[in-house]
């Protein structure tokens, strides 16, 4: 399989949310409630990423596999107020659950530290379901290890838990 990482453009954006709400209804079902999974639309998902991707911000990276995008990772400077400008942040990395353990979220992962490296940054950070445990067994594979820190969200109505990762991307 041949897999091409690009940037995203702002034609990306439905396919971009298609992404996002398949991964979301797959890697979720079970710790997101169902009605609130059932419910996420790729067209308001495409209309939130097409803003994001005319602003720029979160730059977004694109997995070109099989004629159709099968992944992306969206990242940036560090959003968490205890972390410096020496800090990145990966918001968030999805992939086609039909492309999981194929290698796609590794690369979107390893062009994107390579960026931020490039840009000066020296650390990055992601936050994950705390439930989530094939994302986190994922970043654990790939170098990042949890802090210790948490916060909880709230996601259709229920609270849910998120531990920070990160990395050095200087070693």
């Amino acid at each position: 399989m041949s897999v091409e990482i690009r940037e995203a453009t702002v034609e990306d954006a439905e396919a971009i949310a298609t992404v996002h709400v398949i991964s979301w209804q797959s890697a979720y079902r079970g710790i997101m409630p169902e009605k609130f999974l059932s419910e996420l639309s790729v067209e308001g998902r495409s209309n939130m990423w097409q803003k994001s991707l005319r602003a720029g911000k979160p730059r977004v990276l694109v997995a070109y596999a099989n004629e159709a995008i099968a992944g992306w990772i969206a990242f940036g400077a560090c959003r968490d107020a205890d972390k410096e400008s020496t800090w990145a942040e990966v918001e968030a990395l999805y992939v086609l659950p039909e492309f999981w353990g194929r290698g796609i979220g590794k690369r979107l992962s390893d062009s994107a530290r390579q960026l931020l490296r490039s840009a000066g940054y020296s650390f990055v950070a992601l936050w994950v379901l705390s439930e989530n445990h094939h994302a986190r067994a994922f970043y654990d594979r790939i170098g990042f290890a949890h802090d210790d820190s948490n916060k909880v969200i709230s996601v259709g109505g229920v609270s849910l838990t998120e531990i920070r990762y990160h990395c050095s991307l200087t070693s």
